[in-house]
């Protein structure tokens, strides 16, 4: 039965135990001791012509006894009485009156202890009905917590007890849940993302062989060698997104020809975008190496240079791919003449599913998760990405360092 009793009930019952035993037991105590306790009792007859004159009798336990110890019953003490005062009245009355104080002591010390018990789980009960209304938000913030609301969070009380321990410990638990949530609809969307560039590369080439009907065994070969590689890139794109959702993975690092690299994203995407017609310019200062995980430094310019293909003119536009040399490494610049991104929406060209202009982008195939997915790749390697840009084009600038 207690159990089904909620837990303010419980607390109150459990409170108002504790407090009847006590007082039961400090009420017992003290009529113990009342009794127990040797009460003299003086009672004065005045005698004519000598008001100085009296007997004295002790009081125990309701028995009485004279002032040697020896116990009286209510007649030797009137007969005593009337031999040596012959009044017996007041001698009764007496001790009646002490018999009589002893019994109201007794009864107002029981009727005290209840009064104090109801008063006490009356407070037990206001007290835990306050203490314990974080609880019931608690409660009710967890019944209506989905997978919708999970930025939902308690208020954090300002008392440092358990409860707000409780509380805080349940927003901690919302906050990696939230992040888990986060990390699954972000993983879901990457690799969505990630997977239909390399798919449409693939398609691209299936169908220029398709239509090209003169094609010979060396044009056989180079889209042979391109779905090849993009096919290889497929089998590792999930596991290099597997790792970016861990933040404590560690990369297979190899050593990269950036300009080889750079190289071959472009000719691969150019099959895509061939209807724009874009010139291609590369300037390298040399050949540059950089160790760090290859398939990752692939995905991160190939949303880059893709960028720079989709948002370019529509005809007779540019790319200008460069490398530089650094003292930690190189530089790579990719540069368009495409639409270019307003000054005011630069910081947020970072965050996934964030579109500087949503129609263009729907109608270009863009979610808003390529240059998300660049940064946070960068982020990995420790590399520094910056983009300037204006309405005649942007320009990207990945300063690479070896990791």
């Amino acid at each position: 039965m207690i159990k089904r009793l909620s837990f303010k009930m419980r607390i109150t019952l459990f409170t108002g135990i504790i407090i009847m035993i006590t007082s039961l037991s400090l009420t017992l105590v003290s009529m113990y001791n009342a009794r127990k306790q040797l009460i003299t009792v003086t009672v004065s007859d005045e005698i004519p012509g000598n008001a100085d004159s009296y007997v004295s009798y002790v009081v125990e336990d309701t028995n009485i006894y004279d002032i040697e110890g020896v116990e009286l019953n209510e007649a030797e003490i009137a007969g005593e009485n009337d031999s040596m005062y012959d009044d017996s009245v007041t001698t009764r009355y007496s001790v009646n009156t002490v018999r009589a104080a002893s019994r109201r002591f007794n009864i107002s010390s029981i009727v005290s202890m209840l009064i104090v018990t109801a008063f006490g789980m009356l407070f037990a009960y206001l007290l835990a009905d306050k203490s314990l209304k974080p609880v019931k938000e608690l409660n009710d913030a967890a019944m209506h917590i989905t997978e919708k609301n999970l930025e939902l969070r308690l208020p954090e009380c300002e008392a440092k007890d358990e409860i707000s321990s409780l509380t805080n410990a349940f927003n901690s638990m919302l906050d990696r849940l939230n992040g888990a949530f986060e990390n699954q609809k972000l993983f879901s969307s990457n690799a969505a993302h990630e997977l239909k560039t390399p798919v449409a590369v693939i398609k691209a080439g299936i169908q220029a062989l398709e239509i090209d009907e003169n094609s010979d065994i060396e044009d056989y070969r180079e889209v042979f060698t391109i779905i090849r590689r993009n096919v290889n890139r497929l089998a590792d794109i999930v596991d290099e997104l597997l790792m970016l959702t861990n933040k404590n993975c560690s990369f297979s690092c190899s050593e990269v020809s950036v300009n080889t690299m750079l190289m071959e994203i472009a000719d691969d995407l150019k099959p895509k975008y061939s209807d724009k017609d874009i010139r291609i310019e590369y300037k390298f200062d040399g050949e540059f190496f950089v160790r760090c995980p290859e398939t990752l430094a692939c995905r991160l310019f190939s949303n880059l240079i893709e960028n720079a293909f989709k948002y370019n003119k529509s005809k007779g536009g540019y790319i200008k791919i460069s490398v530089e040399d650094t003292d930690e490494g190189c530089a790579v610049k990719i540069i368009d003449s495409g639409i270019g991104i307003p000054a005011s929406e630069l910081d947020n060209i970072w965050e996934a599913f964030y579109c500087v202009d949503s129609s263009r982008s729907k109608k270009l195939g863009g979610v808003g998760l390529g240059l998300s997915l660049v940064k946070e790749i960068a982020d990995c390697f420790k590399w520094d990405i910056s983009v300037c840009s204006d309405e005649t084009g942007s320009e990207f600038t990945v300063e690479c360092i070896d990791v």
